[in-house]
């Protein structure tokens, strides 16, 4: 608790300090991913491929929320579609890589719904990460919570594979 506390208390101090000469801070959001704030400007705009940029303006269109992180192996856009959560990753020559969706069992497809229903009726779906790896590879990354554990499941072609059971401790 005494952790939280202190780390809390540096948050706010963080959050309190405000320098005025910066025109870009460097934000480290993710120890492997870091991005450029406070708008565009022509460093942040030359970080980034510009090929990649124009495939995610060709695949994606109306789109929120649009943010671009630079990575160690390329670079990822995270944004808003229609309501759900996004994240796009791309090579450093700007070739995409994968797509994964963050969403809700209501948006989940109802012939995967179903199968995961028939097959674990006593869980509930709390998340679901649809990925797609190519115009034709689609997968569901679903985690599910039941009574006495969570499940992590891949739903690919009308198969579920397990992937982790976690006991619930009492």
């Amino acid at each position: 608790m005494k952790k939280i506390s202190s780390f809390v208390v540096l948050i706010a101090l963080a959050c309190s300090c405000n320098a005025q000469n910066l025109k870009i801070t460097r934000i480290v959001e993710n120890p492997e991913i870091s991005t450029l704030r406070n708008g565009p400007s022509n460093d942040y705009l030359n970080s980034i491929s510009a090929k990649a940029v124009r495939q995610f303006k060709k695949a994606y269109k109306n789109v929120i929320d649009e943010k671009w992180y630079t990575m160690p192996d390329g670079y990822r856009v995270n944004f808003m579609q229609k309501g759900v959560r996004c994240r796009s990753d791309y090579d450093k020559k700007g070739h995409w890589q994968h797509t994964i969706r963050y969403y809700t069992e209501e948006k989940l497809p109802l012939n995967v719904r179903r199968l995961v229903a028939d097959t674990y009726p006593t869980h509930s779906v709390r998340s679901v990460e649809e990925i797609s790896l190519s115009s034709r590879t689609l997968f569901h990354v679903i985690h599910l919570e039941g009574p006495t554990n969570w499940v992590n499941i891949k739903v690919f072609d009308g198969e579920i594979y397990e992937l982790q059971t976690i006991n619930k401790s009492r």
